[in-house]
C-alpha cells in the first residue's frame, strides 16, 4: 500500500507541487490568525467575589460580609478551593475550580449563590472582571505638564477608560492613582446645635431636594407636551442654597452649616513614576481567551486617537507595560535560535550528504511542515507561544526527509550513470517508509502523555504537545510525498554525485570497531550496564523544582513597610524607594504603587507598596551583570534602607502565584488556628527558622501584624437611659467621622457623589470624637463620652481564610537552591525545633511545592505509560518482543546524557526538563527503529547474521549520524539562548541535545552487539526446538 502510495506520487507530481503550494498560501494566512502569546495562560478558572463596605475594620468585614458569602458559595459544583481576605473596608472572596469547569458557567453558580445572601445596609457583592492572572496587557499613565492629580483623574474617569473599553476583547480599565471628586459638605457641628438641627436632619433634606419629577404628557391643541419638574442640585451653589429649616421665618440654608467644597474620595491608593510623586494610571484587562495581539492592535489604535485630539493639549497616554513588546521579545528569541538551528541543519545535511542540491531539498520540510502546523493549530484553536515554537527541533522534523533522501542517494550512487525509473524510486522510498511512519509515530506518540498532565504543567506544555505533533506530522506527510517526487525529479539524470571521503573513512573505522565489539562483547555490556547504574545515582542526587524561572525583562517587587502607617507616609516611602532604584543603570524606570485601586480587585493597606521595575535591553547593560545579578545587587542595596522588607518577583509570576497559593512567593507555608494571636506566634517561630535554612530569601509573613485602631464601644445601658439606640451612634460615626455619600450630582454624562462629614478639626482625635454631640428623642444633647468608651488599641489589618478556617502565611522565595531539597530540609528543622499541638494548628506546604508534587504523581504514571505505549508500538512493527524489548533498552543511556547535562550545567530536574526526556525517549527510539529494521531486512534476505549486523550497522552509520547530528543542533541555540523566553525552552533542549549524544552512541556500538547476542540465542533456541 506505501509503495502504490508513494508510486502514485512521483507519477502525479504536478499534482503533488500544486498540492503543497496551496497549503503554503494557507499556512501563511493561517500563521496571520494564529493567537499568539509570550507565555500560555497557566491559570486555573477563578473568580473573585469582591464587596466593598467602606469604612469598616477587618472584623466586621469577616463576620458580616466574608462569612456568610463563604457559607454560601461552598458546594458549588467543580469548585476545587474557596479562599477570602478581609481587610479594611473590602471582602474578596476568591474561587478557583477543578480543570474542565467552564468560566461563563462557575461565574453564573456564583451570581445565582450570592444573590440571596443578606448584607448589611446597601451592600453589593460582584464578580472580578473575566480575566487571568497574566490578563495585564497595558500600562499606563496620563501624563500632563499644567494639570493636576484632580484633573487627570477626571480625564482618566470620563473620557480615557470609556474609550479603552471600547476596544472588543477588553475586560476592563482599572484605575489607580489620583483624586476622585466629589461634591462635599463639612459641617460644623456647632453651626447644628445653635441651631438645633439634627445631622439626619441634614442628609434628609439634602435627598429630598435633588431630584427631577414627570408630570406625565399635557396637551396643548395639536401637541403633547412632556412635562417635567427639574430639581436635580447641578453646582456647589445649588446645594448650598438647600433650605434645612427655617428660624421665624428666616431660611436656614445648608452654606450657614458648614463649607461646601470640591472634596474628595477618601484615598486608598498613591502611585508614582520615577521622580513624579502623584500620578494617574490605568491597567487594561485582556478579556480571558482572547487574541492579546489582537486586542493590543486595538488598545493602541484608541491611544493615538486619545493622544491625537481627545484628550485636551499637553495631556498624553504613556504606557510603561505593554505586551507587545514581551511578546515581540519572545518572538525575536525563537525566531533567533530557531534560523540559528535551521542554519546548523542545513550545514550538517551538505557535510553528510555531499550534495547541496540534496540538502536544500530536505531543508524544505522545515518551513512546509511548519506551515502545515499553522493550519492545524489555526483549525484547533491552539495558541501559538514561545514554548510551542521554540521546543520545535527542526532536526527531528526532518529526520524522515533525511532517510528518505539518503536512500534516493544511495540509489543514484549506484546508478550515476543511468536515468532513474520511477519504479526503482519508488521501490527504495517504500523500504524505508515503514521505518520512517513508526519512528515518526514513536516520537508523536512520546508527547501524548503530555495532555495527562494536570493545571499548570498542562496548560503550558499541551499547546507544546499539539504544535509538535503538527509539525511532525506534516513532516511524515512531506517525507513520503513530497521527497520522492522532487528528488525524482532532482535525480533522475545521469549525473555524478560527490563522494564523502571523511565520511568514507569514519564509516570505515566504525566497520572496524563493531566487528570487534561484536567478537567481544564483554565491553559494551560492562559499559551498558555501569551507564544505567550511574543513571540512577544521577537521578538521586539531581536538584529538583516544579519549573524554571521565566524571565519577563523586568522586576517586581512587594514592598512590606511598618504596620499602621499613613498613605502619605508610605507614598513618602515610596518615592524614596523609586529614587533610590533610578541610581542603577540597568533600569528605564520605576512605579510604585501605594496602598490598593479604587476598584477593591487588591486587598493591600496603605503600609504596603508594589514596585514596578522597568529593565533596559540586555545587551545594552554596560555593567555586564546578568538580571540575577541585578537582583542581587538590588536586594543588598535595600537592605541598607530601614523600614522596608522586601521581596522579589516578576508581574505575571507573581499574580499567577496569587491566584495559585493566595500568596506572592515561590513557597508558602500555610498555619491554620483560630486564635490569630497565638497562631501569629507559631508563624513566627516558623518564619525564624526558615530564614535560618540556607537558600531562603525574602521570608516574611503574608498578613500584616495588627493596625492602631480607635475603638468607640458603646455602653448600651447608658444608652438606652437617654432612649438611644445603638444605630443613633454608628450613624454619627458613619457620617459624622467617616463622610457618607448620600446623593449624587450628574453634569451631563458625569456622575458624582454628593457627601456629608464634620470638619476635619471636629473628628481627627480621640477626643474629639468623644465630644460629638447625639441629639435624643426628647431633643437633648448627650456627647459620645457620656455613652461609648473611646480608646486607642489594635486589630487586625488582614484575616485570611481557606477553606472556611483562618490561616496565617509564612512566604518564602528560593535563592541558590532547589525546591525538593529546600523542603525537605526546612521540614525537618521545624519539626525538631517547633513543638505545637497539631489539634489546635495545622501547618500546610504549598506554592510551587503543591505543584511539583502533582507533577510528580503525574510524572509517576505517564513515564511507565508512555514506555508501555512504545513497547506496544515496537512490538507491532517488528512483531516480537525482543527487538522492542532491545530498542528501549536506549532509554537509559539517552537519560544518561541528559542527566550529566543537567547537573553540569547547574540546572535542576523539573517539568519542562521532565518533557524533554519524554521527547527524548522518542527520537532515541527512532534512530533504533532505523537501525534494527535495516538488520531484519538483510536476515529476511538470507545473508548470514554476523554480516548483515556489521554490513547493516555500517549502512545505517550515515542516516542514523545524520538524524542524531541535525536533530541535536537543530535544539543547540536553545540550549544555549539567554534572551527573554529562553528560561523554559533551555532545559528541554539541554536534555534533547546531550541525550542525544548518549543515546546515539549506544545505538550505534551497543545496539548491534546486543542485536547480534539476541538473534545468536534466538537462533539456538530455535535449532534446538526443531
Amino acid at each position: 500500500m506505501i509503495h502504490k502510495y508513494i508510486l502514485k506520487s512521483i507519477e502525479r507530481r504536478v499534482l503533488i507541487f500544486v498540492l503543497f503550494i496551496l497549503l503554503c498560501v494557507f499556512g501563511y494566512y493561517s500563521w496571520t490568525q494564529l493567537s499568539i502569546e509570550a507565555y500560555p495562560d497557566i491559570a486555573d478558572v477563578t473568580s473573585q467575589v469582591i464587596t466593598q463596605f467602606p469604612g469598616r475594620a477587618a472584623e466586621e468585614i469577616e463576620e458580616q460580609i466574608t462569612i456568610p458569602l463563604e457559607r454560601a458559595l461552598n458546594g458549588i459544583p467543580g469548585l476545587s478551593i474557596i479562599r477570602s481576605k478581609s481587610t479594611f473596608g473590602l471582602s474578596i472572596i476568591t474561587l478557583v475550580f477543578q480543570e474542565g469547569v467552564e468560566d461563563y458557567w462557575s461565574r453564573q453558580r456564583i451570581k445565582e449563590r450570592i444573590e440571596g445572601v443578606q448584607l448589611p445596609g446597601d451592600t453589593k457583592p460582584e464578580l472580578d472582571p473575566l480575566t487571568s492572572p497574566i490578563g495585564e496587557i497595558f500600562r499606563y499613565t496620563l501624563e500632563s505638564s499644567s494639570k493636576d492629580s484632580r484633573e487627570l483623574r477626571e480625564l482618566q474617569r470620563w473620557v480615557v477608560i470609556p474609550k479603552l473599553k471600547q476596544v472588543i476583547g477588553v475586560a476592563d480599565v482599572s484605575n489607580f492613582g489620583g483624586i476622585t471628586t466629589q461634591f462635599q459638605l463639612e459641617i460644623d457641628p456647632n453651626k447644628l446645635n445653635q441651631f438645633n438641627i439634627s445631622l439626619a436632619q441634614v442628609i434628609d433634606t439634602i435627598q429630598k431636594n435633588n431630584t427631577n419629577s414627570g408630570g406625565s404628557i399635557l396637551r396643548m391643541g395639536d401637541l403633547a407636551y412632556v412635562v417635567r419638574g427639574i430639581g436635580l442640585i447641578r453646582s456647589l451653589e445649588d446645594l448650598g442654597r438647600i433650605v434645612v429649616d427655617t428660624r421665624k421665618g428666616i431660611p436656614i440654608f445648608l452654606k450657614d452649616l458648614g463649607d461646601l467644597k470640591l472634596g474628595e474620595l477618601g484615598r486608598k491608593g498613591i502611585l508614582g513614576r520615577d521622580f513624579k510623586t502623584d500620578e494617574v494610571s490605568g491597567i487594561v484587562l485582556l478579556l480571558r481567551y482572547q487574541n492579546p495581539s489582537a486586542v493590543l492592535k486595538g488598545v493602541h489604535s484608541k491611544v493615538d486617537e486619545l493622544n491625537n485630539g481627545l484628550l485636551p493639549s499637553g495631556v498624553k497616554v504613556v504606557p510603561y507595560m505593554d505586551r507587545i513588546d514581551l511578546v515581540n521579545t519572545t518572538l525575536r528569541t525563537v525566531s533567533k535560535t530557531l534560523l540559528e538551528g535551521i542554519g546548523l541543519v542545513i550545514v550538517v545535511l551538505i557535510l553528510f550528504l555531499g550534495n547541496v542540491r540534496g540538502a536544500l531539498l530536505v531543508a524544505l520540510t522545515i518551513p512546509i511542515s511548519l506551515l502545515i502546523a499553522f493550519i492545524l493549530m489555526n483549525f484547533t484553536n491552539i495558541p501559538a507561544n514561545l514554548l510551542s515554537l521554540g521546543a520545535i527541533d527542526f532536526g527531528i522534523i526532518v529526520d524522515g526527509s533525511i532517510v528518505m533522501m539518503e536512500s534516493i542517494l544511495k540509489l543514484k550512487e549506484e546508478k550515476e550513470t543511468d536515468t532513474l525509473q520511477i519504479p526503482d524510486v519508488a521501490k527504495v522510498a517504500a523500504a524505508v517508509a515503514s521505518p520512517i511512519f513508526f519512528a515518526t509515530l514513536i516520537i508523536i506518540t512520546a508527547y501524548l502523555p503530555l495532555f495527562a498532565f494536570e493545571r499548570i504543567e498542562r496548560k503550558l506544555f499541551t499547546p507544546m504537545a499539539y504544535t509538535v505533533g503538527y509539525a511532525l506530522a506534516g513532516a511524515l506527510f512531506i517525507a513520503l510525498t513530497l521527497i520522492p517526487a522532487i528528488s525524482y525529479i532532482a535525480y533522475r539524470k545521469p549525473q555524478r554525485l560527490y563522494h564523502n571521503k571523511w565520511l568514507e573513512k569514519i564509516t570505515l573505522l566504525y566497520q572496524k570497531r563493531i566487528t570487534i565489539l561484536i567478537e567481544h562483547p564483554v565491553r559494551i555490556l560492562q559499559f551498558a550496564g555501569g551507564a544505567l547504574l550511574l543513571c540512577f545515582a544521577l537521578f538521586v542526587v539531581i536538584g529538583k523544582d516544579f519549573l524554571p524561572e521565566l524571565d519577563e525583562g523586568s522586576i517586581w517587587l512587594q514592598v512590606q513597610l511598618p504596620p499602621g502607617i499613613s498613605l502619605a507616609k508610605g507614598s513618602e516611602m515610596a518615592d524614596e524607594l523609586r529614587k533610590e532604584t533610578l541610581k542603577f543603570e540597568e533600569v528605564s524606570h520605576v512605579i510604585t504603587q501605594t496602598g490598593r485601586n479604587d476598584d477593591g480587585t487588591d486587598s493591600w493597606t496603605p503600609s504596603h507598596i508594589e514596585c514596578s521595575i522597568g529593565l533596559k535591553p540586555y545587551d545594552t547593560w554596560k555593567s555586564g551583570r546578568t538580571k540575577r545579578e541585578l537582583v542581587g545587587v538590588l536586594r543588598n542595596h535595600y537592605l541598607k534602607m530601614p523600614g522596608y522588607t522586601i521581596s522579589f518577583s516578576q508581574p505575571m509570576i507573581d499574580n499567577v502565584n496569587d491566584k495559585i497559593s493566595g500568596a506572592h512567593s515561590e513557597l508558602v507555608i500555610k498555619v491554620f488556628g483560630d486564635d490569630f494571636k497565638e497562631t501569629r506566634e507559631l508563624t513566627k517561630k516558623i518564619a525564624d527558622v526558615l530564614k535560618s535554612t540556607p537558600g531562603s530569601s525574602d521570608v516574611g509573613i503574608d498578613q500584616e501584624p495588627p493596625l492602631p485602631q480607635i475603638q468607640v464601644k458603646i455602653d448600651r445601658g447608658t444608652a438606652a437611659r437617654y432612649s438611644l439606640n445603638v444605630s443613633d451612634i454608628s450613624d454619627l460615626i458613619e457620617a459624622a467621622i467617616g463622610g457618607q455619600a448620600i446623593s449624587n450630582l450628574f453634569l451631563g454624562e458625569k456622575k458624582y457623589d454628593i457627601t456629608v462629614r464634620y470638619g476635619e478639626a471636629f473628628r481627627n482625635t480621640p477626643e474629639a470624637i468623644s465630644n460629638l454631640m447625639l441629639t435624643s428623642p426628647n431633643g437633648a444633647k448627650i456627647p459620645v463620652s457620656q455613652v461609648a468608651n473611646v480608646k486607642l488599641t489594635t486589630g487586625e489589618s488582614t484575616i485570611t481564610r481557606e477553606s472556611n478556617q483562618r490561616h496565617l502565611t509564612v512566604k518564602v522565595n528560593l535563592h541558590g537552591r532547589d525546591l525538593s531539597s529546600f523542603v525537605s530540609e526546612a521540614k525537618d528543622n521545624i519539626s525538631r525545633k517547633i513543638k505545637f499541638d497539631s489539634k489546635k494548628y495545622r501547618i500546610v506546604w504549598g506554592g510551587q511545592l503543591e505543584n511539583q508534587e502533582r507533577a510528580n504523581r503525574r510524572l509517576s504514571i505517564i513515564l511507565p505509560l508512555i514506555l508501555s505505549v512504545m513497547f506496544t508500538l515496537l512490538y507491532v512493527a517488528f512483531g516480537n518482543l525482543r527487538h522492542a524489548f532491545l530498542l528501549l533498552c536506549i532509554v537509559p543511556a539517552a537519560l544518561l546524557g541528559g542527566l550529566i547535562a543537567l547537573i553540569a550545567r547547574g540546572m535542576t530536574l523539573n517539568v519542562s526538563s521532565s518533557v524533554g526526556f519524554i521527547a527524548l525517549f522518542g527520537v532515541a527510539i527512532q534512530n533504533g527503529v532505523i537501525m534494527v529494521s535495516h538488520l531484519n531486512g538483510l536476515i529476511e534476505n538470507k545473508v548470514p547474521l554476523k554480516l548483515a549486523v556489521i554490513s547493516g550497522a555500517t549502512d545505517r552509520l550515515r542516516p542514523i549520524l545524520m538524524t542524531a547530528t541535525v536533530a541535536a543542533l537543530g535544539l543547540f541555540p536553545a540550549s544555549i539562548a539567554t534572551g527573554i523566553g529562553s528560561d523554559v525552552q533551555r532545559p528541554l533542549a539541554t536534555v534533547i541535545v546531550y541525550g542525544l549524544i548518549t543515546g546515539t552512541g549506544i545505538t550505534l556500538f551497543a545496539l548491534p552487539v546486543l542485536y547480534y547476542i539476541l538473534e545468536t540465542k534466538f537462533t539456538h533456541r530455535k535449532t534446538n526446538k526443531k
